[in-house]
């Protein structure tokens, strides 16, 4: 669904084409999300602090025609652990037991929540490492067919419809780094650490070469 990600990993031509990360991705009516199974509901959540930004997105999958619906977002900062504990709680995310996949380089953060009586879990950790790790997440994330989000998560919207690749000294695309801090990404990633969508590869002869 992706023109970039088909050319790479269904064609098996090298680097990035194009500067927007999710091209798919718009703005529109999130209603047939209420009728998703609840099993393809997934709740996702980056740390921040200063500077970077705590970012809670609920996002379910439409897992048979592969949409992604981004319907619910939670985005502040400045927050020391037991103020963010206190708005998720005013929120509803502890009563509700649902699992808030968690960016697992932050345990002391995770822990915290678990004490408070959040259903709060760290993401798996990939052995490929960090890098390796974001690359898939990102090729994840952009296999949906379409990813429609909800005017009502103002932050999602301003960061990923624009959302674009870097670039290096010489110009060439960084697969892996964007021109912002997106937040809301990594929570999506988050979210979905548990949900798996097939993967790319196929053989020269399934494409007839």
């Amino acid at each position: 669904y992706d023109a970039d990600l088909y050319r790479v990993g269904r064609l098996g031509q090298f680097g990035v084409n194009g500067r927007r990360v999710l091209p798919q991705f718009e703005v529109g009516n999130v209603e047939a999300a209420k009728n998703i199974p609840r099993r393809f509901h997934f709740t996702g959540m980056d740390f921040g602090f200063e500077t970077s930004y705590n970012a809670v997105i609920r996002c379910a999958v439409d897992d048979e025609k592969k949409i992604l619906y981004i319907y619910w977002e939670w985005y502040r900062r400045q927050l020391t652990d037991d103020e963010t504990a206190d708005e998720l709680e005013r929120l509803g995310l502890r009563d509700s037991r649902e699992v808030i996949r968690c960016d697992s380089a932050e345990p002391k953060a995770i822990r915290y929540l678990q004490k408070r009586g959040f259903n709060a879990v760290a993401c798996k950790k990939w052995s490929g490492g960090s890098r390796h790790a974001r690359l898939d997440n990102i090729k994840k994330v952009k296999r949906f067919k379409k990813i429609i989000c909800a005017e009502s998560c103002a932050n999602a919207i301003r960061e990923l419809a624009e959302l674009t690749y870097a670039e290096d000294k010489d110009g060439n695309l960084l697969e892996d780094e964007f021109n912002i801090d997106s937040h809301c990404l990594s929570a999506i990633e988050y979210a979905l650490d548990s949900y798996d969508l097939p993967g790319l590869k196929i053989s020269r002869s399934d494409l007839g070469l």
